[in-house]
């Protein structure tokens, strides 16, 4: 599979501010047009700035996250920002349910045809010390998102990536390494 990388910390903002003018001075630096970019957990935060990004590039994106409201809101916004005004696709999608997993990776390729970069995004921070009765819980809660889901989409998406020589990239926190 080919390789992308491209540092996304000049273009997320801690207020979640994105500046129009900043993606726009990417728009030339690569060409993501006729490209395909699902980005789990696009729908707010640094996940919200890689689809916008990708947008910019000309890519067709898929928004997902839980919350209907804002996959909409940032599915608009992407539109706006996309060279030729490319509408993205908007799912719903719990990652911790495999079939949302798999609703998702069918609806993309339905859509689209094709898949050419695939980013697992989504993320959770939830703490609970050991004291806590809920703390086996709150811990496969983090496994289900953090880890599994990553696992379980990339595995699913790995046949349609062969065929268009794409990318899978995951991104993690500095979360991982707090104690």
């Amino acid at each position: 599979m080919a390789n992308l990388y491209y540092d996304l910390n000049d273009y997320f903002y801690e207020s979640n501010d994105f500046p129009i003018d900043d993606y726009k001075q990417v728009r030339n630096s690569r060409n993501f047009t006729g490209k395909v970019v699902l980005t789990t957990g696009s729908s707010s935060g640094i996940g919200e700035g890689i689809v916008k990004l990708f947008s910019v590039l000309g890519a067709s994106v898929v928004v997902t996250g839980l919350n209907a409201t804002e996959i909409t809101r940032v599915a608009e916004e992407c539109q706006e920002l996309s060279p030729n005004k490319l509408k993205p696709l908007e799912i719903v999608a719990d990652l911790t349910k495999t079939d949302d997993v798999n609703r998702l990776l069918n609806e993309t390729i339905k859509t689209f045809g094709k898949l050419d970069v695939l980013v697992n995004n989504a993320g959770v921070l939830k703490l609970s010390p050991l004291r806590d009765p809920n703390f086996m819980h709150v811990f496969d809660q983090t496994i289900s998102i953090n880890l599994r889901a990553y696992l379980e989409l990339s595995q699913l998406a790995v046949p349609y990536l062969d065929k268009t020589n794409g990318t899978i990239i995951s991104t993690s926190s500095i979360a991982s390494s707090l104690p």
